[in-house]
Parts: structure tokens; C-alpha cells; sequence
């Protein structure tokens, strides 16, 4: 990844010539000496500095590493824990993680398993020796050298001899690769909780996945303090070192010296059996096509924080504190008979499949942006009635970018790039495809300046572009025979039409100067919402339409401030309306004519939870995805349909087919989950493709395909007909 604007050109010294990835503790840069020798450095970011408890575990991992020295661990270099920004610089190791090297090419083979077993036991009995617990092993902190596996950051260790430090409510760690005593007593955690972690990262490079997997890290530190680990798969002895390993008693497991033996019986060589067997017909893999690498730059590994085996630390410096509380919560609360209860599982009817020509499964991983910025967690800048999804589809090609993914066109049937290259600028958001082009937002000057672009559908190339400034963005709506984009001035608060085809400035308008106000457009025409200038609330309580030839504003009707736009239908435009403080719940759906501005409002019964749900409108039909996983489905006559708990947080918007009766949602993880339309009973579901983490996921139906995009920063999409039969051979 190239330095960004802002990057310091030294530390300490060195010189920064690249970045190798950032997480919630800081950024690692690769760097080098004044004798030319290269270094990862570590900078801790700016609002963990003035954190005096965050200081101090910085320097007991300083500390920490600083005592580990062995052939299978990254040396300490160089330090300043006293610094303005902390750093810390270690021996750099060229290679993938484990995390990246299963993302991209699958579970390891015998050979590489077993050293990497063996690499990494190594490893903790170095580690061990001087007394310290690593605390955090994981396929993200194992990097694949040439001369073998080698176990990076030890941001989270601390040394057995020191005093451990006052985390009330906090637990440091990754879900899937904790022991239970790292969740019930994270003070009293010993080499014992290492080797639990390191049978986690042997089962996930055999099989890509954690022996607990869920979709949640609620759901996650569950099974591991609850529940036998998942071995199925894992073919002898591998199965019977792993069940040892994970046993829930740290004193029931074995020591380093006797699991080194143990270790050493692993196959030596690739005799046509790797570490795990299967029919074909797990989806819980991430292994990609042969074309996947069309999408790196050449002599570049996938870089750090690819998805697969990555998730977020509960904590970093203590800036999600209150999640690590709430899993604490949720194992407490979870009794053993207590486990939520899901559906059964069913496969739909069989129905002729209706497929787009030359359709055929596939996985695709989607090239990172030029410039590596992330703004995911901000969620897109469109900001006014577009889905804000990452991949929009025209004809037979899917147009996706944005959020860290640079502007890609594939092809809907087989998954292939259309575009020899994708276009160079950082794609913050898709706009629309039409007229020939795909309008999307572009950042200039490291974010200083925004701007609505047009690239050709034909080659991707760039034909024009329009200073849009800070603009917020509606979508495209109608303009004679063509399109235009809405977007408006932020600070001038003056709406603009931009040629879909052109970029020409069509024309320019403001509503009021007494008024603030954001564009909306409602089928397919331009609107704006508005609310008083001087108001302390940024709700609109005015909606008006523009006139897409001239841009002259209408006054429509006034509009509830806790009105949320859903959808039109006909001539209507509905909202659902909650009861305010009072009542934390949606109770009304509000009905509109826009063009007499008559308003009727329906009742729903019983009201339906407002907390943390997307609503969308589908048809006739009103579907609230919970962030819990609840989903409910109501009429637009207020009728409640049902309510069921998938098991499955963070879901989408449905994409809904009715030749199959059913509605499609997936979660971050990438995985699907088919619901029953008329009672909302789970038909299938998959098991999860990467980690839970990102930005939630985008799904679209063309026919009976499903596609599926998901990820945090660098997105993946893969299609799945809609009776989730068709797998990928390994999960790619």
C-alpha cells in the first residue's frame, strides 16, 4: 500500500517508503535503515497517545517482544514507547499471513500444515520460556516466510512476571481464536490459553474456518466457552491433536514439549490428502478462481487485513470496550439449555431454474483502490434514497467500486472483468449506470475535493468529470430522454443537475434561504427535503419537488420529523413513522399522493422494534431487518406477517423472489440465508465465507442468481443460484 498524504517521511530515524496494513492500534509501515536494512514499524494511532493505560501495555509489548528472540518470531529492532506516537520497529518479514494465504489460495496442504505446526509450537515454547503468553495468536499474526512461518505482534501480550493491569470489562482478543479462560477470567490467562489458540489456527489451515464459527462475536465466545469445537472434516491425527488442545480446562491440555512430539507424526509429505476432506460441497471456504489473480498487482501479495480469518480485536485500546462487555454479557446469559433456537433447515421445492446464459457459480475478489482509503465505516456519501449498495447491476454486467474497492465491471454469468483495468481514481460511491456511463463519486487531493465522474460502459475509461465540491449526492432521476445526478452544495445548500452523459451543469437552484435541505429522489424524479435553518434538529420537516428541466421548487406537503422514507407506490410515497421517545417502536406507515399532497396513515399492529432495524419496502410487502437478526414481515396494511430469529446479526436488505416464494439476506460474513416468504421459516443457509466484520452486505437477483457482495475493505462477490445448491468446488 503507498504512503498517503499526511504519512510522516521518517521515524525515529528511519525512512518510510510504504504501508503494510492498519488496525485499531495503529499502522505498519515498511521502512528502512540508513544502511539500507528493511524494518515493519508500528506507529500507534493519534487517539490512543494521550491514553496513559494504552501507553503502558504499549510498553509491555515493547518489553514483551523485546525478550522473545527465536527463529520463528519477528525481532525488535528499535523502540520509542515514550514518543509523542509510540512506535516500535521489528525485523520485517516478507510473505503473506496465514489469513491472506487461505483467502486466496485455500486450506494448506499436508506438507504446509505440518510445518506450520510445528513452526508455531516452536514458536510458544520460545515465547513461554521468557515468560510471556502471547494472548492474541491468530492467522493474522502469522506471516508465511520463505524460511517458514514466523508469529508478529505481540500488541495484546504481556509478561507472566509483570503485574497485570486493571481491564474492568474488557477482554483482549479474537472470538474464534480465544480459549474460554481468556473470556470468563481474561487476568488469570496462562501458556495454556496459547496452545487452545494455536489448535484453532491449525484447524482454520486445514479447513479455512475456526472450529467456532458463528456470525457474531456474541455467538462465537459462546461456543467457545459453551460448545464442543467443530471437527468434522479434520482428518486423523490432526483431529485428535486439535480435540486435545481444545479442551475447556487449560490444565487438561498438553504441554508444548509433548505436543511438538505429537506434531511430528503429521504427514510430511502431499500423498493426495491434505489436512481436511469433504464432498464438495462446503461453502465456508474462500478459496478463489484461477482469473482471482487478474486482480493483484504482479509480485504483490493480498494485503494485510484481507478478510478471510481477520476479524477486529474485541479491543483496541479500549475503543470498543463496551462490545467486549456486552460478550461477557451475552455468555453469562447464555445458560447451556439456553442457546437460541433456529428453524429447521429445508431445501425448496424444485422449481426450473431461470439463469442467465452461460451462468455458471462463481467467486470473485474485487481489486483494492489505487490509494487504499477505507471509508467504510462511514457508510457511503450518498446519502439520499439510493441503496448505497456497492454493486449495481445493468444488462448482463455488474458495476461494483467504492469504500476501498476501485470501480470494476464483471460479467454477471461467468464472474470475468470486463475492463482490462480498472480506472485509477478512488471510488468513494456508485451513483448509477446509464446513458452509457456509471456516474460515480471520486476524491481528489486526499479528500480535499469531490467529484462526479462518468466512465464508459465499454472500456471503463473516464470521459468526463464535474467539482461537485462537498456535495451530497442524490441518484440519477429523469431528465427528457437522458438522466442527470442530483447532488446539492453542502454549504450553499443550492441543488445542481449533472448530465448522466455529459457532466454538464444543468442547472442550479436554491429552494429557500430560510430553509436546509437534502436531495431525494423518488421514482425517478428530483425531490428535496427540507427543515428549518435555524433548527438544533436535522430532520426535514418539508418535502419539495424539483422540476428535473429547470430545477424549480415545488412545496409538496410537510413531513413528521420521525417519518422515514421507505418507498413509492403508484403515485404515493410511503414512510413508517415511530412513536418518538415514548415509544422506541415503529407504529404507522404514512401514505402521500405527491401530487395533491393527501396524506392516510395505517396502523401497524402490533408496532414493530425501531432500534437498530433497516426497512425496506418490497412490493407489497414491508420487511425490518433487525441488526440481532430478527427479521419481520408486514403488509402495507399495517398486518404483521411474521417475525423470525435467522441467527444471523448484521443482514442486509432482502432481495425477494416470488416464482420462488422466498426472500435471500446475507450477512458481512457473506453468508446467505433464505427465508420462506409466507412464514419466514429459514429454508437453507450457508455457512459463513470470511469474517463478520465490514460493511454490511449487498444482494441482487437477476433470475434465480444470487449475487452476494461482502467483505470490510478490500469486497469479494460471488453468485449462488437461489436454492443455494450450486456450490463452488472448496467454497471459491
Amino acid at each position: 500500500m503507498v504512503l498517503r498524504a499526511g504519512d510522516p517521511g521518517s521515524i525515529g530515524g528511519y525512512t518510510l517508503e510504504d504501508r503494510l496494513g492498519s488496525g485499531g492500534m495503529g499502522t505498519v509501515y515498511l521502512a528502512r535503515s540508513e544502511s539500507g536494512r528493511r524494518i515493519a514499524l508500528k506507529l500507534v494511532h493519534q487517539q490512543f497517545a494521550d491514553d496513559d493505560e494504552f501507553r503502558v501495555r504499549f510498553q509491555q509489548e515493547v518489553s514483551a517482544a523485546r525478550r522473545v528472540s527465536g527463529a520463528f518470531t519477528a525481532a525488535v529492532v528499535d523502540a520509542d514507547p515514550d514518543a509523542p506516537l509510540p512506535w516500535m520497529a521489528t525485523s520485517y518479514v516478507p510473505g503473506p499471513t496465514l489469513a491472506e494465504r487461505v483467502a486466496a489460495d485455500g486450506p494448506l496442504s499436508s506438507a504446509e500444515l505440518r510445518q506450520l505446526a510445528i513452526g508455531l509450537a516452536e514458536a510458544l515454547r520460545d515465547i513461554h520460556r521468557v515468560g510471556v503468553v502471547h494472548r492474541d495468536l491468530k492467522p493474522a499474526n502469522i506471516v508465511l516466510s520463505e524460511e517458514g512461518p514466523r508469529v508478529i505482534d505481540f500488541g495484546i501480550s504481556r509478561a507472566a512476571d509483570n503485574k497485570t493491569l486493571t481491564m474492568t470489562g474488557r477482554v483482549m482478543g479474537t472470538p474464534p481464536f480465544m480459549s474460554p479462560e481468556q473470556l470468563n477470567t481474561p487476568r488469570e490467562v496462562g501458556p495454556e490459553s496459547d496452545v487452545f489458540s494455536l489448535a484453532a489456527v491449525l484447524v482454520f489451515a486445514a479447513m479455512g474456518r475456526s472450529p467456532f464459527d458463528a456470525d457474531s462475536p456474541y455467538m462465537t465466545a459462546y461456543q467457545v466457552v459453551h460448545e464442543p469445537p467443530e471437527l468434522e472434516g479434520v482428518t486423523e491425527p490432526l483431529r485428535g491433536i486439535a480435540a486435545d488442545c481444545l479442551g475447556k480446562e487449560p490444565a487438561t491440555r498438553p504441554g508444548l514439549d509433548r505436543l511438538l512430539e505429537r506434531l511430528r507424526t503429521l504427514p510430511a509429505a502431499d500423498d493426495g490428502r491434505d489436512g481436511h476432506c469433504g464432498d464438495g460441497d462446503s461453502s465456508d471456504g474462500d478459496s478463489s478462481d484461477g482469473d482471482s489473480a487478474d486482480f493483484l498487482a504482479a509480485g504483490r501479495t493480498p494485503r494485510q487485513g484481507w478478510p478471510v480469518g481477520v476479524r477486529r480485536a474485541l479491543v483496541m485500546g479500549g475503543t470498543v470496550a463496551g462490545l467486549a462487555g456486552a460478550i461477557i454479557g451475552a455468555i453469562a446469559a447464555f445458560g447451556p439449555t439456553d442457546r437460541p433456537k433456529v428453524a429447521r433447515e429445508e431445501r425448496p421445492t424444485t422449481v426450473a431454474a431461470s439463469l442467465p446464459p452461460g451462468w455458471s457459480a462463481w467467486h470473485r475478489r474485487l481489486p483494492e483502490s489505487s490509494s487504499g482509503v477505507v471509508p467504510g465505516d462511514l457508510g457511503p456519501i450518498n446519502v439520499a434514497s439510493s441503496t448505497g449498495d456497492r454493486c449495481l447491476r445493468s444488462g448482463s454486467g455488474l458495476y461494483c467500486g467504492g469504500q476501498g474497492v476501485a470501480l470494476t465491471r464483471l460479467d454477471a454469468a461467468t464472474g470475468r472483468p470486463v475492463w482490462p483495468d480498472p480506472p485509477n481514481e478512488t471510488i468513494t460511491d456508485i451513483i448509477g449506470v446509464s446513458d452509457g456511463f456509471v456516474q460515480a463519486v471520486t476524491e481528489v487531493n486526499d479528500g480535499e475535493k469531490t467529484r462526479l465522474a462518468g466512465y464508459r460502459l465499454s472500456d471503463g475509461k473516464q470521459e468526463w468529470w464535474t467539482d461537485i465540491g462537498g456535495a451530497y449526492q442524490g441518484t440519477t432521476f429523469v431528465r427528457g430522454r437522458g438522466h442527470a445526478v442530483l447532488v446539492q452544495d453542502w454549504d450553499a445548500e443550492t441543488f445542481q443537475a449533472v448530465d448522466a452523459r455529459t457532466g454538464d451543469i444543468k442547472w442550479s437552484k436554491r429552494v429557500s434561504d430560510q430553509l436546509t435541505c437534502r436531495p431525494t429522489v423518488q421514482n425517478g424524479h428530483p425531490y428535496a427535503e427540507c427543515g428549518p435553518l435555524d433548527s438544533l434538529s436535522s430532520e426535514p420537516t418539508e418535502l419539495y419537488a424539483l422540476d428535473p428541466g429547470s430545477g424549480e421548487p415545488k412545496r409538496i406537503f410537510s413531513l413528521p420529523s420521525s417519518a422515514y422514507f421507505l418507498g413509492t407506490r403508484g403515485s404515493e410515497s410511503l414512510y413508517v413513522e415511530d412513536g418518538g421517545k415514548d415509544s422506541p417502536a415503529y407504529t404507522t406507515l404514512l401514505f402521500v399522493d405527491r401530487d395533491s399532497g393527501a396524506k392516510r396513515r395505517v396502523k401497524l399492529s402490533p408496532s414493530i422494534p425501531n432500534e437498530a432495524v433497516v426497512p425496506s419496502l418490497v412490493g407489497d410487502t414491508l420487511y425490518f431487518v433487525r441488526q440481532n437478526g430478527e427479521v419481520t414481515a408486514a403488509t402495507t396494511g399495517g398486518k404483521r406477517l411474521w417475525t423470525k430469529a435467522t441467527g444471523v446479526e448484521w443482514l442486509s436488505a432482502p432481495a425477494v423472489s416470488g416464482r420462488r416464494g422466498a426472500l435471500y439476506l446475507a450477512a458481512a460474513s457473506g453468508r446467505v440465508v433464505a427465508l420462506d416468504r409466507t412464514d419466514g421459516r429459514v429454508l437453507w443457509r450457508e455457512k459463513p465465507r470470511t469474517d463478520p466484520g465490514g460493511n454490511r452486505a449487498d444482494v441482487a437477483l437477476i433470475g434465480d442468481a444470487l449475487y452476494v457482495m461482502y467483505g470490510y475493505d478490500t469486497a469479494e462477490v460471488f453468485s449462488i443460484d437461489v436454492t443455494g445448491s450450486r456450490r463452488l468446488p472448496g467454497g471459491g
